[in-house]
């Protein structure tokens, strides 16, 4: 089946990654950062919260991961390399230095708890700058993409506990079930076993689109057999999305959609033309609606790809997922630019003079938002990103509660019904039996 194949090729993918993270950690020879080893600890933190949920006792662990510890109290070792969530703890932990350990606790638990190899590596390090997957930042982006991405981690959390996110994934991925995807029965849940399970019931909020590359262009405006100067731009639509790790955990994502578009302001209209078809594609010309283009100087503009199009993915778009942290904050709010699209969430309409972010950049925008600053100009709905989230999963999980509550109250009124024939069609065989069939046949099947 098509979902065996994707599930396979995510996690093909899912362990490249974890190699990647792995060879990294045991390569590394120096001392982390405090910011690191708080990261680590609580990822790890998290990790042994869900081993506990699954009867995994934290000395079992300790044990199996073969760290240094004192046989009579293994669990002790691990005061030097978890902060538990939601932690009493006063004091500041002395944590471990070196990543190693933190690595062989993480492999420890994922085996005791029967979750997957390369998910936990990921989940360990996530929100690392050390050691994620993707490039490191330099010592003067770190510090505000790190504030932002701590505070918009944190008002996530309490998102998804306020609307028990967990539980929601947990029953709609059971249920491999989708919503809106049935182009007959628009915004409605169906069960579909056909694909690979669903994102379509993941909760997203459009940010804003960016350009990740531009070059000059000639521009033709075909109707009018005009010939102006323009822009060509490799753009994405950039969206926050809660998602769903099959091992128990809520994760957020980026999804990228990448495209294509020109800019005039020759052509006599300011908005720019889109084409959101394209994706993973090189251009020297080519036409969005009536309008040609040729890049200049015999250069090209590489559009970003979409991904594996695997797991996770949407039935109806080539979009990209990629997994929130510190890196793609700084790839898409930070390195790049802001470019019009109808009806972004993040628009440089907003008070950063006192934020921690560069103020003439997309963090900025988001940072102004989660910390209340005023826009300078409201918006249609006059909400901001994490409130417009919210709506969508209210959206959400209502209808597919108020579903499954009537797929069980069918079951039920099903089931009595079929029960009732069935025990009246019984009572009348053995009120009426056939001359054929010979009394201890009829015992044989008797229920009394």
């Amino acid at each position: 089946m098509k979902s065996e194949a994707s599930s396979s090729s995510s996690q093909e993918y899912s362990a490249y990654l974890a190699l990647i993270i792995e060879e990294k950690i045991n390569e590394y020879k120096g001392v982390m950062p405090v910011y690191e080893r708080k990261t680590l600890a609580r990822n790890l933190g998290r990790l042994l919260t869900t081993a506990k949920e699954q009867k995994v006792k934290k000395s079992a662990i300790v044990i199996e991961s073969r760290i240094p510890h004192n046989a009579d109290a293994p669990a002790n070792a691990l005061n030097t390399f978890c902060i538990l969530p939601n932690s009493k703890r006063t004091a500041e932990p002395r944590l471990c230095a070196h990543p190693q350990n933190y690595l062989k606790l993480a492999l420890a638990t994922a085996m005791l708890a029967g979750m997957m190899r390369s998910s936990v590596i990921n989940q360990l390090t996530e929100g690392s700058n050390l050691f994620s997957a993707t490039a490191r930042l330099d010592d003067e982006q770190l510090p505000p993409v790190k504030a932002v991405w701590e505070l918009l981690k944190t008002e996530l959390a309490i998102i998804v506990e306020r609307h028990q996110l967990k539980q929601f994934f947990k029953d709609a991925y059971s249920m491999w079930a989708s919503y809106d995807e049935n182009l007959l029965n628009p915004e409605s849940w169906e069960q579909d076993r056909v694909l690979a399970p669903s994102t379509s019931y993941w909760p997203w909020v459009y940010l804003c689109a960016i350009s990740r590359d531009n070059k000059p262009a000639r521009l033709t405006l075909n109707e009018k057999k005009r010939v102006v100067s323009g822009t060509v731009h490799a753009v994405e639509q950039v969206y926050l999305t809660l998602g769903w790790d099959p091992d128990g955990w809520v994760v957020g994502y980026l999804e990228f959609l990448p495209g294509l578009a020109v800019q005039s302001y020759e052509r006599g209209d300011s908005k720019p033309l889109h084409d959101f078809h394209c994706s993973g594609q090189t251009f020297t010309q080519g036409r969005i609606e009536n309008v040609s283009f040729e890049v200049l100087d015999g250069a090209s503009i590489q559009i970003p790809g979409s991904g594996s199009g695997d797991w996770p993915f949407r039935l109806r778009s080539r979009i990209r997922f990629e997994r929130l942290n510190l890196q793609q904050l700084a790839s898409a709010l930070l390195d790049s630019s802001f470019f019009p699209t109808p009806d972004p969430i993040l628009v440089p309409g907003i008070d950063t003079s006192s934020v921690m972010s560069p103020p003439d950049s997309l963090l900025a925008v988001m940072e102004a938002q989660l910390l209340g600053r005023k826009m300078l100009w409201p918006s249609k709905a006059g909400l901001s990103f994490l409130e417009q989230l919210e709506q969508n999963i209210l959206r959400l999980t209502g209808s597919f509660r108020e579903w499954r509550q009537v797929q069980k109250n069918l079951a039920t009124q099903d089931y009595l019904a079929r029960l009732a024939a069935a025990t009246t069609e019984l009572e009348i065989l053995r009120k009426a039996p056939s001359a054929s069939t010979t009394p201890d046949k009829a015992a044989r099947y008797s229920t009394d």
